[in-house]
């Protein structure tokens, strides 16, 4: 966020040619420069909406794909029959 406050605050200053010491009259607060800045500025906007709009829906799908697949992993696991005699191994054990 904080970069899209930096790349604004560029933009602003190009476009009213503070960085190239222009003449502060001839971009006036009310020109046709600002118009376009601003209709821009807000795409961009809208755009950066649609794109957060479809990574929060990206990210609950995902959420919900590994919950289904946890609970097929459990369901599967706790359904496997284990022989009476069969010594049960512990998989994190670093000892071979």
């Amino acid at each position: 966020m904080l970069c899209l406050w930096v790349l604004a605050f560029i933009l602003v200053l190009q476009e009213r040619d503070l960085l190239a010491a222009a003449d502060p009259v001839s971009v006036l607060p009310g020109s046709l420069g600002r118009g376009s800045w601003c209709h821009e500025h807000d795409t961009i906007h809208e755009r950066l909406d649609v794109i957060e709009e479809k990574v929060i829906k990206t990210v609950e799908h995902l959420e919900s794909e590994v919950k289904s697949l946890l609970n097929i992993i459990n369901e599967t696991t706790s359904n496997i029959p284990i022989a009476p005699e069969t010594p049960v191994m512990d998989i994190f054990d670093d000892t071979s």
